[in-house]
C-alpha cells in the first residue's frame, strides 16, 4: 500500500499540498481548545510515521473508541499505543514486538493484542498502566 501512495504524488510540493489540505479539512469547524486538540493529534500522527509506528488498529464493533497513535513505546518485548476513547479518558493497547499473541491472565484468553482496562486523564499515564500490567506478569 505504501507504494501506491508514494505514486499518488508529483513530488515533496505535491505531497506538503496534500497534507495542508487535510489539516484544513480536520480544522474546518473547530475553534478553541478543540482545534489547539486536533493539531496536537496531528503533530503526533506525523511523529508516529516519523517512527515509522503504524497507529493501532481496532475493530468495527469498537464504534466509540477514537484513535490518537500517539505512542508507538517499546517496552520490554511489547508496543504499547495510547488512544483517546473520549476527553480526558485515555487506553492503551499492548502488543508483541514479535508478532506473536499474547496470553491474558485474567480473564484467560490469546488475543492479538490487550487494551488496558482503566481510563486515565492522559496518554502517558495510560501508558504507564500498560507497562505495570506488562510488569505484573498478567501477560505473557
Amino acid at each position: 500500500m505504501s507504494g501506491q501512495i508514494e505514486l499518488d504524488f508529483a513530488g515533496d510540493e505535491d505531497a506538503k499540498a496534500e497534507i495542508g489540505a487535510a489539516v484544513r479539512y480536520l480544522l474546518r469547524d473547530a475553534s478553541g481548545g478543540a482545534r489547539g486538540d486536533i493539531v496536537q493529534e496531528v503533530m503526533e500522527i506525523v511523529r508516529g510515521v516519523a517512527n515509522g509506528v503504524l497507529p493501532p488498529q481496532h475493530s468495527a464493533d469498537a464504534g466509540a473508541i477514537k484513535q490518537a497513535p500517539i505512542s508507538g513505546i517499546t517496552y520490554k518485548a511489547y508496543v504499547i499505543d495510547a488512544f483517546r476513547r473520549d476527553t480526558d479518558r485515555w487506553r492503551a493497547t499492548i502488543r508483541r514486538l514479535d508478532g506473536k499473541k499474547i496470553r491474558v491472565a485474567f480473564p484467560p484468553s490469546v488475543l492479538d493484542e490487550a487494551t488496558t482496562s482503566a481510563d486515565a486523564l492522559t496518554a502517558e499515564k495510560a501508558a504507564e498502566l500498560a507497562k505495570k500490567a506488562i510488569d505484573g506478569g498478567g501477560l505473557i
